[in-house]
This record gives structure tokens, C-alpha cells and sequence, in this order.
């Protein structure tokens, strides 16, 4: 790969992954694109994911380590020194199709308007072979309003390739429970930037027996915390804070409903009446 190819920097988090993480490392070692650094950030793993990790010798990864954080402060730790071109996420249970990084860099070569690349994401089994469905963004422009919208026309997860700007720290906020990649790239949207998405594959995404609608009261914790955050943004109108607001507790009234969890139901249905 001739020098002067753009640096791709691949940011993965990982905890306790030992039945995952051999797999997400081998498809970044299959990419058709090679000019990328892949550094991992071993977060406390209490299992053998550093062994496994340890097993691959490849120049160009790049291994961190550091006490159980989560998964933000992990992304961040990696994140910072970053010196790349381009830089995206990927978790430690999930995988890139072989042209994830081709096919992305390429629309960005073809518009140096872009700011953010997204692609059809691939929700699979737990072992990666079933595709269930598939998901593809069909945004263009900048994304800001359809993230604080939810509209989900440019989010599904850490799917975004992202051009880095100079003199630009990236770094997302520690200790949420949930949504802290949406509001990572509701952050960086405000700041300005076009989107657009690939028609082809850029993560497949394990679709496990755990997710976050287990766990409804840390969703929704997440949720108020992304509120507040989103407010702190001057770039964002109060009309859509405010349809942010009532999407969060609609979403979470019909979580609980269906969870039969009856008793997380009062206070959201008073917070809906205040909105």
C-alpha cells in the first residue's frame, strides 16, 4: 500500500471477550484495504482475552490495557495520540465485512464534503452465520436532526467512518449507561459535516441473548443523560430537545409495558404530561 493511502485507525474496546475477539481481529486482518492501525484496549478482562490478543503479531496493532473503565473510557484511551486520517468503531463481539474500510473510503474520495460514512449494517446470530435482517441508513447531509430526532436514518450503532479534523480532540463522555456512541456522533454533527452511507456491508453485528431492553431502568438512565447532554448544544433547536424529550418517554412507556414492569410506568407517564 503506497504511503501516501489515508490512515484508517480501528478503535476497539474490549471486556471479558474471549469468545469473540479472535474473530473481530481476523476480519480487520482481512480487510481489502491494509493501510490501517487497529488499536485495542484491553479493559480490565479478567478472562483470556489479552492472551488471545497477544497471538496475532501484526505491526499493526496496536494493544493498550488499562483497569475495568467501560466502554467509553476504553474507546478513549485509544482514541488519544491517535494519529490517522480516518478513524471508526469496532466492539470486540461484532466483525467487518472484507471491503468495510474500501468501500467507505471510497465515497469519501469521491466528496471531500463528507464528514461521516456509514454503511448496511448485517444483525446476525450469535455466531456470526445467519444474517436476521439488515439495516440501511439512507441520510444525506448533516445528520444532526435525525440523530436528535431518533429518526434512525443515519444511527444504528458505531457504524460511522469518520474524517479527522486537525487540531481536533475526540473523546466521549464517561460513565453513561447507554446511547454514549449516539451521543458521540450527535456531538460531532453539531459541529458540522455531511453524511452519507454505503450501499454495501460495513459491520456485521452479533445479535447476542443480552441487550439493552434488559436492562430498562440503565436505558433509561441513559436516555436522560443523553438529554441533558443534547441541551448543553447550541446547534440544536429547542423544538427538537423537546420532540427528544417525549420520543424518550414514549419509547420508554412501551418498554415497560411490554416488560410488564408496570411500576416504572407512573413516573414516566408524569414526565410525559410535564414535557
Amino acid at each position: 500500500m503506497p504511503i501516501n493511502q489515508p490512515l484508517v485507525a480501528i478503535i476497539m474496546p474490549a471486556y471479558n471477550a474471549e469468545n469473540y475477539i479472535a474473530t473481530a481481529i481476523k476480519s480487520v486482518l482481512a480487510q481489502s484495504y491494509n493501510h490501517w492501525q487497529l488499536r485495542i484496549v484491553n479493559d480490565g478482562s479478567r478472562d483470556m482475552t489479552e492472551e488471545i490478543i497477544s497471538r496475532f503479531k501484526d505491526p499493526r496493532i496496536v494493544y493498550f490495557t488499562q483497569e475495568n473503565q467501560g466502554v467509553s473510557a476504553a474507546r478513549n484511551l485509544a482514541l488519544s495520540a491517535m494519529q490517522a486520517d480516518f478513524f471508526c468503531f469496532l466492539d470486540a463481539d461484532d466483525a467487518l465485512p472484507p471491503n468495510s474500510l474500501a468501500d467507505r473510503l471510497a465515497l469519501f474520495a469521491q466528496d471531500e464534503q463528507l464528514s461521516f460514512v456509514d454503511g448496511r449494517i448485517l444483525i446476525q446470530d450469535a455466531q456470526l452465520q445467519e444474517t436476521i435482517r439488515e439495516v440501511q441508513p439512507n441520510w444525506k447531509g448533516n445528520p444532526l436532526v435525525d440523530l436528535v430526532r431518533l429518526g434512525g436514518q443515519s444511527f444504528f450503532g458505531p457504524s460511522w467512518m469518520v474524517r479527522c479534523q486537525p487540531n481536533t480532540s475526540y473523546q466521549l463522555k464517561i460513565g453513561m449507561t447507554h446511547a454514549e456512541d449516539l451521543l458521540f456522533y450527535i456531538q460531532l454533527a453539531a459541529k458540522g459535516g455531511q453524511y452519507a452511507a454505503v450501499q454495501t456491508p460495513v459491520l456485521r453485528y452479533r445479535q447476542g441473548n443480552v441487550s439493552a431492553m434488559s436492562n430498562l431502568k440503565g436505558l433509561e438512565t441513559g436516555y436522560w443523560e443523553l438529554l441533558a447532554e443534547v441541551k448543553k448544544l447550541k446547534a440544536v433547536p429547542m423544538v427538537h430537545i423537546r420532540y427528544l424529550k417525549k420520543r424518550i418517554l414514549r419509547i420508554m412507556f412501551l418498554s415497560y409495558l411490554r416488560a410488564k414492569q408496570f411500576s416504572a410506568i407512573g413516573p414516566v407517564l408524569q414526565r410525559y404530561f410535564k414535557a
